[in-house]
């Protein structure tokens, strides 16, 4: 189990255990040669991942699956287009972009199990039929009818002071808000340090039910990558850090002013995830940008596209 996410608390960047320059697979015995700096080293041979374990023996990692890439370079454009074009302001982006190059290439995420509690508090406007004063989490049947006792008696005194039956009563009301967010994630995290800025943090899910055990001979040749940002890093750091994201969004949408939340993830041990992904280079109006697309299920990981385009 991980620790509780602290904010406040200094980041520490992780650097991944030193490789040797040159050894074996402990799979299958092929030669070995890690680059500077690589946490996860992919066998050319058989595909096993192999890591520097915490004794600093190097392993091999169990843990390791696959999706199947289900998309052609079509249906990938395909895919990317209908994204870019996606809202009314957002019309023919695709036609006027100018494509770039187009690759696809196994990429190693950790899938982090991650539980997630977060206590908030804020406001929220509500209108008639609804009561004043504090909702929390649990309230008994006795508060919910002070409650609405009180909101009928405020009713009745805006009623008696209106002179006017045409004028309109002002039945807009002002409620605090106090309540727990509980959530599980699997949250993928990209292990290559250099694919940064294709990290999902938007609540992307791979479909785990389609995943199988790694098989090199299944990726079609593809470049399967290794990577350089190794597990404890991505449980400790990355997973914690959009754990506070999530439910932060998630807050947002019980009340209309967030003003405070408190967040606990805990993570756990996770697996090691070679996704097929569609990386696309283009340009909209001389602005380069990218899409990256999940070719197992044909949805958008993470992208870049105008906040409107109406020419």
């Amino acid at each position: 189990m991980g620790q509780p996410y602290n904010p406040n608390a200094p980041v520490q960047q992780a650097r991944p255990p030193s490789m040797p320059q040159s050894m074996k697979c402990s799979s299958c015995g092929g030669p070995l040669s890690p680059g500077s700096g690589l946490a996860l080293v992919v066998c050319e041979y058989c595909g096993a991942v192999t890591t520097m374990g915490s004794g600093g023996a190097a392993e091999v990692i169990q843990k390791h699956y696959m999706l199947e890439n289900k998309l052609s370079n079509e249906a990938a454009l395909e895919a990317g287009g209908k994204w870019l074009n996606k809202g009314v302001l957002r019309r023919k982006v695709a036609e006027r972009s100018d494509l770039g190059q187009v690759t696809l290439r196994y990429v190693p995420y950790w899938i982090v199990p991650t539980s997630v509690v977060a206590d908030f508090q804020g406001t929220k406007n509500v209108g008639a039929g609804a009561g004043t004063g504090m909702m929390m989490h649990g309230d008994t049947g006795a508060k919910k009818a002070a409650g609405a006792a009180l909101f009928a008696l405020t009713m009745a005194a805006a009623a008696a002071g209106s002179q006017n039956r045409n004028q309109p009563v002002n039945t807009q009301q002002v409620v605090r808000v106090r309540d727990r967010i509980q959530m599980q994630y699997n949250i993928p995290i990209v292990a290559v340090r250099g694919y940064t800025k294709y990290q999902p943090d938007d609540g992307f899910q791979f479909q785990l039910q389609s995943k199988m055990n790694f098989d090199k001979r299944q990726t079609g040749g593809v470049d399967v990558q290794s990577g350089d940002v190794t597990e404890a890093e991505a449980k400790s750091q990355e997973a914690a850090a959009l754990s506070h994201k999530f439910a932060e969004k998630q807050a947002k949408t019980r009340v209309d002013n967030l003003e405070s939340i408190q967040v606990y993830p805990t993570t756990y041990d996770g697996e090691l995830l070679h996704a097929p992904v569609w990386f696309m280079e283009y340009a909209h109006k001389g602005k380069p940008m990218f899409i990256v697309i999940d070719g197992s299920s044909g949805s958008v990981i993470e992208g870049e596209r105008p906040s409107f385009s109406l020419w």
